[in-house]
């Protein structure tokens, strides 16, 4: 009974303090949701980028290698032969023009019937694609094959790959650096409302020690304050997020599928991850925030 009795004894002393101070409360609040929403940005904006990666990634990992009207027949099957027995190769496929000329107007739908009578006949050349077992090999079968004499052109996304992996990497550098900014400030702000807390009770808790109150009585009314700071900065930031992402998901992704045939990532697959991390991260804040507080203003 007597664990119970402090147990209710400390949230009530928590939920008083945080209506005294309610003015820095609101702030700390506010602080850890900002630095989330904005963790949950780059979050999103990298789970995004991964999944547009993965997706264009099994699209781009293959060359494609056009073949002159006039390739001999023993020389492509050899080229073919020695592709095959690559072991950083995953298909070669042999692609006929007639294939391809179909595959062309698959792709138009009822605009196919433009193609119907092409004069001087069907202008696509045979083709090899080649798929490679991973993305960066692609660069070392583009430079190997790609003169051979037999070879009219190729088709590589090369720059495009690269291009990306950049801009995937400088979220992940940019968006950590202004995050971890963001964390020092919501601790600072916590630091400085527990500090206030503290003062405004210094007569009460000088009280408790003489009575022989034991630190972890004393310092929990504080780490129960940054906790919740850090539930309700959670709450309100992954509400933000996703409502955010939703709205954006719903005018984008539209428009980037019928352009790239690529799908962003679906609010209702991350909502429960987002909500889960930003609880965990925020909880960790607020607890901690408090707790550097209470060591350094507590003579407990």
């Amino acid at each position: 009974m007597k664990t119970i009795r402090q147990l209710f004894n400390i949230i009530k002393e928590s939920l008083e303090s945080l209506w005294r101070n309610r003015a820095m409360s609101l702030t700390s609040t506010i602080s850890i949701a900002a630095m989330l929403t904005l963790f949950g940005v780059v979050m999103l904006m990298i789970v995004n980028l991964n999944t547009i990666m993965y997706q264009t990634g099994e699209k781009l990992d293959k060359v494609v290698f056009f073949l002159k009207d006039d390739a001999p027949v023993a020389d492509v099957n050899g080229f073919i032969k020695e592709l095959s027995e690559n072991d950083k190769v995953k298909r070669v496929t042999y692609v006929t023009k007639d294939e391809a000329l179909e595959d062309f107007k698959k792709g138009l739908g009822d605009d196919a019937t433009l193609l119907e009578n092409i004069p001087g006949g069907n202008p696509l050349p045979d083709s090899i694609t080649v798929e490679m077992n991973e993305l960066s090999y692609g660069k070392e079968i583009e430079d190997k094959y790609s003169n051979l004499s037999f070879i009219e052109d190729h088709n590589y996304y090369y720059d495009f790959v690269t291009q990306m992996m950049k801009i995937q990497n400088g979220v992940k550098y940019v968006g950590a650096a202004i995050v971890l900014i963001l964390v020092f400030v919501s601790v600072l702000i916590i630091h400085n409302t527990i500090k206030i807390a503290i003062s405004n009770r210094r007569n009460e808790i000088n009280i408790m020690k003489y009575v022989g109150a034991t630190n972890t009585y004393i310092r929990g009314p504080f780490l129960l304050e940054g906790v919740i700071f850090g539930v309700l900065g959670a709450l309100l930031s992954g509400a933000l997020t996703i409502k955010l992402y939703e709205v954006l998901y719903e005018k984008l992704n539209p428009q980037l599928f019928n352009i790239t045939n690529v799908d962003l990532v679906s609010a209702n697959i991350v909502r429960e991850d987002i909500f889960i991390i930003f609880l965990c991260i925020g909880v960790g804040i607020g607890f901690f925030g408090s707790l550097f507080s209470t060591k350094k203003f507590l003579d407990v």
